[in-house]
C-alpha cells in the first residue's frame, strides 16, 4: 500500500471521500431552523446585509468612504478580515438569496465548499511527502471526518478561509514552491483573520530546509536563490492583504480603528477581563488545549492516531536527514498547539488550521500500519481487509455519531416549541445576561407575549447582587438557563463569583423554590434500543448542572455537556427550564442566599 500509480480506483475512491465530507458537511445545514443561534456568524450577516457596493475601484480602497468598510456602517468593533463578508454578500446577491434569513445559509455553504477543497489539499500534502497514493486517500478520509471541522462548516465564519488557504501555502512551500503565489494563499489567510500570521514562520522553515537539502548549484547561487524566493513570497503576501484586505490600511499608514479593535480584542485576552465571554477562561490550563484537541476534536479513534503520528515523525524528522522536510507539518501542528496553550482563550475553533496537517501525518502512519497489516495476514487477504475496514468503522464512530446533532432539532429550537406550548402567555420569564433570551421569535410567534426580564448574572459579586438577583426570581414564574454560557463560566471563576457559586448550587438543588420544568440536550448519540450514557471523564465545564442530568433518549449518547463551551453552545446546548413553585418574596430568597446548607 505504498508506491502506486494514480489509477481509476484510486479516482473512485477520492471522489467517494469528497462525497463524504460533503454529506458530512451539508447534513443539517439549517441546523437552527433561521433563529440565528451563533452569535458570530449572527454579527457577520448583518455586516454582510449592511455593506453595499462602492461605486468603482477607488472607492473600494478609500477606507474612510467605502461602503464595503463596516467601520462606515455602524460597525465600530470589527477584528476580522472584510473580504469573506464581501465574498458571502456576492454570493448572495447573485442567487437572489441577500435577506438577513437567506444570508447565513450562502455563508454555510461557502464554508462547506472551502473545507471540501482542503481535504483536496490535505490529499495532495500527503502524497507529496509519502510518494503513496493510499498516503494520500487515507488522510483525505481522516479529514473529511474530523468533527471539529464538520461542526465549524455548519457555520458562516472566516474561520474555513484561514485553514484553507494556509493549508495551500504549506502545500505550495513543501514542494519548494515559496513563490508568489505561495504569498497570495498566505495573504488570504492572514486577510480573513490576523491570527493567521503564525504560518508566516512555518514557510520560512519549509523554505530553509528545501535550500538545505538541495545539492545542485553553488552555495552563492542557493543564497541569492533563497532570497529571492522570500522576497517574491513577501511581495505576494503584502499585495494580497492591500488588495483583500483594504481596510486594515488608511491611506499609506495602518488603520488606527482596526488597530484600536485589536487592542481592545486583546484586553478580553486577560485573566482579568470582566468581558462576559473571557470569564470561561479563567482557571483553564495550557492542558485543556491539547485535550479538547484530541477528545473532542478529533475524537478519541483519531485523536490516540493524531498523536502517534506526531510522535512518530517528529523521530523520523529529527534522526533521519532525508526525512527533515518532516519538520514542517510537524513545527506547524506544535506552534499553534503550544502559543495557544499559552493564550488566556482557548477556543477549540483556533486549532483548526492544524487539523490539515495532523490528516497528513496520521493517514501516512495509518499507510504503514495497514500495509503491515496486509503483509502480516498475506494468507489471508480477507481477514487482512476485514481488520481494516473495522479500523475504519471505529474511526468513523465519533464523526457519525455527532451527526446526530445536526439529523436531530436543535436543542433550543424543541425548547423555543415547548415555551409557546407550555407556558402561559403574559407569564414573567428571566434569562441570563449574555446568552441568548427565550423564547425568541418562531413562526407567527412572538416572545412580546411574555414578560421577560434579565438576571444579571455577569455583574460583579457586590454587596447589591443579592438583591438584584432576589428582586429577579421573585418576579419570575419561570428561569430558562439556555446553555451553560454563565453557570459554567461563574463555576470556573469561584473566587470571583463566590456569590453566584452559592445562586447556582442552591437553584439546582431545589432550595430557592424553582424545580426543573423541563430540559433539552441534544449529544452525540449512535443507535441503540436503550438509553446509554457515557461520560468522559476530566471535563467539568458547566459541571454544576451534573445534579439535573437527564439521560433518556434511546441511544449510545456521549454527555458532551461540560466540553469547552465553545464545542456546544452554538449548535447543541443543554437548556434547562425551572418554573417558580414557591413564589419566595425578595426578602426570603435574600435570606436563603446567606443559609449555609
Amino acid at each position: 500500500m505504498t508506491r502506486h500509480k494514480f489509477q481509476a480506483f484510486h479516482v473512485f475512491l477520492l471522489a467517494g471521500i469528497i462525497a463524504l465530507a460533503v454529506v458530512f458537511r451539508t447534513i443539517g445545514i439549517r441546523w437552527d431552523g433561521g433563529a440565528h443561534l451563533h452569535p458570530d456568524e449572527r454579527f457577520l450577516t448583518m455586516v454582510a446585509t449592511n455593506i453595499t457596493w462602492p461605486k468603482n475601484i477607488i472607492e473600494y480602497f478609500d477606507t474612510r468612504r467605502s461602503p464595503m468598510n463596516p467601520h462606515n456602517k455602524d460597525f465600530s468593533f470589527y477584528v476580522y478580515g472584510t473580504y469573506p463578508t464581501h465574498l458571502t454578500k456576492a454570493a448572495a446577491l447573485a442567487i437572489g438569496k441577500q435577506t438577513y434569513d437567506e444570508t447565513p445559509i450562502v455563508g454555510r455553504i461557502i464554508s462547506v465548499v472551502l473545507d471540501t477543497a482542503t481535504v483536496i489539499v490535505v490529499f495532495l500534502i500527503a502524497i507529496h511527502l509519502s510518494r503513496s497514493i493510499w498516503a494520500g486517500l487515507i488522510a483525505a478520509f481522516c479529514y473529511s471526518i474530523y468533527v471539529l471541522p464538520i461542526q465549524l462548516s455548519h457555520f458562516f465564519t472566516v474561520d474555513p478561509y484561514v485553514t484553507l488557504f494556509a493549508t495551500l501555502a504549506v502545500y505550495r512551500a513543501l514542494r519548494g514552491k515559496t513563490d508568489f503565489l505561495t504569498g497570495i494563499f498566505a495573504g488570504l489567510a492572514v486577510s480573513a483573520k490576523i491570527s493567521a500570521v503564525l504560518i508566516i514562520p512555518i514557510i520560512v522553515l519549509s523554505l530553509i530546509i528545501t535550500h538545505i537539502n538541495k545539492k545542485d548549484g553553488s552555495k552563492n547561487n542557493n543564497f541569492i536563490l533563497f532570497f529571492w524566493r522570500l522576497g517574491t513570497f513577501i511581495l505576494g503576501l503584502m499585495a494580497t492583504v492591500r488588495i483583500a484586505y483594504p481596510y486594515l490600511f488608511d491611506g499609506w499608514a495602518l488603520n488606527k480603528k482596526v488597530l484600536d479593535n485589536w487592542e481592545q480584542l486583546a484586553s478580553f485576552n486577560d485573566p482579568s477581563t470582566s468581558f462576559p465571554p473571557g470569564i470561561q477562561w479563567i482557571n483553564a490550563s495550557g492542558f485543556q488545549v491539547p485535550s479538547d484537541l484530541v477528545i473532542w476534536g478529533l475524537g478519541i479513534p483519531l485523536g490516540i492516531i493524531g498523536v502517534a503520528s506526531f510522535g512518530y515523525y517528529l523521530y523520523r524528522a529529527v534522526t533521519q536527514k532525508h526525512a527533515r522536510i518532516l519538520f514542517v507539518p510537524v513545527a506547524y501542528i506544535l506552534l499553534f498547539i503550544v502559543h495557544q496553550s499559552f493564550q488566556f482563550s482557548k477556543p477549540m475553533r483556533y486549532l483548526w488550521p492544524i487539523y490539515p496537517m495532523i490528516a497528513v501525518l496520521s493517514g501516512m502512519l495509518l499507510t504503514r500500519l495497514f500495509s503491515h497489516i496486509v503483509i502480516h495476514f498475506h494468507a489471508r487477504l480477507k481477514l487482512a481487509t476485514t481488520v481494516i475496514w473495522a479500523i475504519c468503522m471505529i474511526l468513523l464512530a465519533w464523526p457519525v455519531s455527532f451527526l446526530s446533532v445536526y439529523t436531530n432539532q436543535n436543542s433550543r429550537v424543541v425548547a423555543n416549541t415547548w415555551i409557546y406550548t407550555h407556558i402561559k402567555q403574559q407569564s414573567v420569564i428571566a434569562w441570563e445576561h449574555w446568552d441568548d433570551p427565550m423564547p425568541f421569535p418562531m413562526n407567527e410567534l412572538s416572545p412580546s407575549n411574555y414578560q421577560q426580564i434579565q438576571l444579571p448574572s455577569f455583574d460583579p459579586d457586590d454587596h447589591e447582587k443579592p438583591r438584584k438577583i432576589s428582586t429577579v426570581l421573585a418576579k419570575s414564574d419561570y428561569l430558562i438557563l439556555s446553555s451553560n454560557r454563565a453557570y459554567g463560566a461563574i463555576n470556573r471563576a469561584d473566587k470571583r463569583f463566590p456569590f453566584m457559586n452559592n445562586f447556582y448550587r442552591k437553584l439546582f438543588s431545589g432550595k430557592l423554590g424553582y424545580t426543573v420544568a423541563a430540559q433539552f440536550v441534544s449529544r452525540p448519540t449512535l443507535p441503540f434500543p436503550a438509553p446509554l450514557c457515557i461520560r468522559i471523564p476530566g471535563f467539568y465545564y458547566g459541571y454544576l448542572s451534573r445534579t439535573v442530568e437527564s439521560c433518556e433518549r434511546r441511544g449510545i449518547q456521549i454527555i458532551d455537556d461540560y466540553a469547552d463551551e465553545t464545542f456546544t453552545v452554538y449548535d447543541h446546548p443543554k437548556v434547562i427550564i425551572f418554573q417558580n413553585i414557591r413564589h419566595y418574596s425578595t426578602e426570603e430568597l435574600t435570606r436563603l442566599f446567606y443559609e449555609r446548607n
